[in-house]
């Protein structure tokens, strides 16, 4: 059996970034469109978008895209640690992780929505994060919504506020 390996884009922040740029792209332009049937897809894509952007912000803080489980048959001599990797699709835990390495990153900061009155008042980007983790773990596939509740075009202030408030993470990846 063959250990696994690092994948070539397991520390190419710039990948990640133009990948997360396209799905943002994608989602706001979907969001932004006014046919609900639009919005699932929109939404499942900013999610992608928002975890592609944290995981190109982590990995510009030293970190890996790699699978912690499976952290023992990786080759040692690449001294990869359980606290080097940025793994998982939950945007509140990988936005954790970021506040940990960056204090300027502040989770507990509010957004601010002047144009929206459908949104909890006030909402800080842990909340923002929040919103976008069940469209990951409930839109992708039929099913029963459990933690999911409204979708609109409200998301798409969410989604906006969210890459602008990571942009400064990223912004010597291009």
């Amino acid at each position: 059996m063959q250990s696994p390996q690092l994948d070539k884009y397991a520390r190419d922040a710039r990948a990640w970034h133009d990948w997360a740029k396209v799905n943002y792209a994608a989602s706001a332009e979907l969001l932004a469109n006014g046919n609900p049937l639009l919005y699932l897809p929109a939404a499942t894509l900013g999610h992608h978008a928002l975890e592609m952007y944290l995981k190109s912000a982590l990995i510009r803080e030293g970190m890996t895209v790699f699978n912690p489980v499976i952290l023992p048959s990786l080759d040692p001599r690449l001294g990869l640690t359980r606290s080097d990797c940025a793994w998982g699709h939950n945007l509140v835990e990988l936005a954790e992780r970021l506040a940990e390495r960056r204090k300027d990153f502040n989770l507990d900061a509010e957004m601010d929505f002047r144009e929206c009155h459908s949104l909890p008042m006030p909402m800080i980007l842990r909340a923002g994060f929040a919103l976008f983790d069940p469209f990951f773990s409930e839109l992708r596939y039929p099913q029963e919504l459990k933690k999911l509740g409204g979708l609109g075009e409200e998301e798409k202030l969410v989604l906006d506020l969210l890459v602008a408030r990571l942009q400064p993470f990223l912004s010597r990846v291009g």
